[in-house]
């Protein structure tokens, strides 16, 4: 499958030329170029592209063609979590200050990536918290927006089906609990799903009742 950044404001050639940086390793313009089946004009113009955007970097040796380095998926991932969460907080504060308020949303969610995507945009929104207990599956999908949230949210959450190696301080193991995630976020989003991988379904709710009870189920001891 060929690697897409389109969706984060990326060209399909700058896509292309990331990819082609990633199997590569360093390289210069010209071997990306030959390595990508593009003009070299082009290939240039999307390493360009790739260096201000944060996804690559380019080191010019003394007398010698640049460089181009691509950025580690991982830190692409984080900086572009970063980028679209700031772009929503703004769009947020817009929207509140130009509409009334909404009808409560509760909305299917099916498959371990789209609960991945939704958590991604919620937890990294996230202002003052996030609380509960999430599966294993779901933590390197969306790291980048934990490590976002841990910066000025309280985090309270236990990893059910084992503790990833990195955990950091607030992760709790969940012990027996049952094949579920619930994760309630600045107590206004809470976010339901049972099973595993695709065979993962739930709902993401704004509606107060529904938030009410979670927040008194998750205070009840286990």
């Amino acid at each position: 499958m060929a690697l897409d950044l389109t969706p984060f404001g990326f060209t399909p050639t700058e896509s292309l030329a990331y990819a082609t940086l990633l199997r590569l390793g360093p390289s210069t313009g010209y071997a990306v170029a030959r390595g990508a089946r593009v003009a070299r004009a082009n290939a240039y113009s999307a390493l360009e592209g790739l260096v201000a955007r944060g996804a690559a970097t380019r080191t010019p040796p003394p007398n010698r063609p640049a460089r181009y380095r691509p950025t580690d998926p991982q830190s692409l991932l984080a900086h572009l979590a970063t980028l679209q969460g700031e772009a929503l907080d703004r769009l947020g504060r817009q929207l509140r200050d130009i509409s009334r308020p909404g009808e409560p949303v509760v909305r299917e969610v099916a498959g371990n990536r789209a609960v991945a995507n939704l958590l991604m945009q919620l937890v990294a929104r996230a202002e003052r918290s996030v609380e509960g207990v999430m599966a294993l599956e779901l933590w390197r999908p969306t790291l980048p927006a934990w490590r976002r949230a841990a910066d000025r949210a309280q985090l309270k959450v236990r990893m059910r089906g084992g503790m990833p190696e990195d955990a950091p301080s607030w992760l709790q193991p969940a012990g027996d609990t049952p094949d579920a995630t619930v994760l309630l976020i600045d107590e206004a989003h809470l976010v339901i799903t049972s099973g595993d991988g695709d065979a993962v379904t739930g709902l993401w709710t704004s509606h107060p009742l529904i938030l009410l009870l979670a927040r008194r189920a998750l205070q009840t001891p286990s």
